[in-house]
């Protein structure tokens, strides 16, 4: 599978827009991050798929430097972390302890966009990827 996907994303990076995903995702190469305000202190969840994956970040509580984060991977490297720490400094966000939930197979930084609403996941391992995690309306069972 991981052969795979290397061998096919060069091309799907530059075919058209039509082929990167589900159509319906927004990739950082054509947004921009912009905005000085910072995260919502509400509870709010963000959701984005890049090929076979799928990511959720639901911010659960955040009292504007610190809050708790439920994480989820769906996928090929799948993987979820309920009540993950982090802090939040100039909308760069790290995650404290979310080892031993099954994230270890990730590295990965997150940055929240003002303006956008949305936040960024720079993937670096398992596969070398930017996703853009679009506001979206929390469901029953999330928050």
């Amino acid at each position: 599978m991981v052969c795979w996907f290397f061998f096919v994303l060069p091309f799907l990076a530059s075919g058209s827009p039509s082929l990167r995903g589900d159509g319906g995702s927004v990739y950082v190469d054509s947004v921009q991050c912009t905005g000085s305000g910072t995260l919502p202190t509400q509870p709010v969840c963000f959701s984005g798929s890049v090929l076979l994956e799928t990511f959720d970040i639901e911010v659960v509580s955040y009292d504007g430097k610190v809050g708790t984060v439920n994480l989820k991977a769906d996928g090929s490297q799948s993987a979820q972390c309920d009540g993950a720490q982090f802090e939040n400094q100039d909308n760069a966000i790290t995650i404290e302890n979310d080892q031993g939930c099954g994230l270890s197979k990730y590295d990965y930084t997150v940055r929240y966009c003002p303006d956008q609403d949305s936040l960024i996941v720079n993937l670096v391992k398992p596969f070398n990827v930017r996703v853009v995690l679009n506001s979206k309306s929390c469901s029953a069972g999330e928050v």
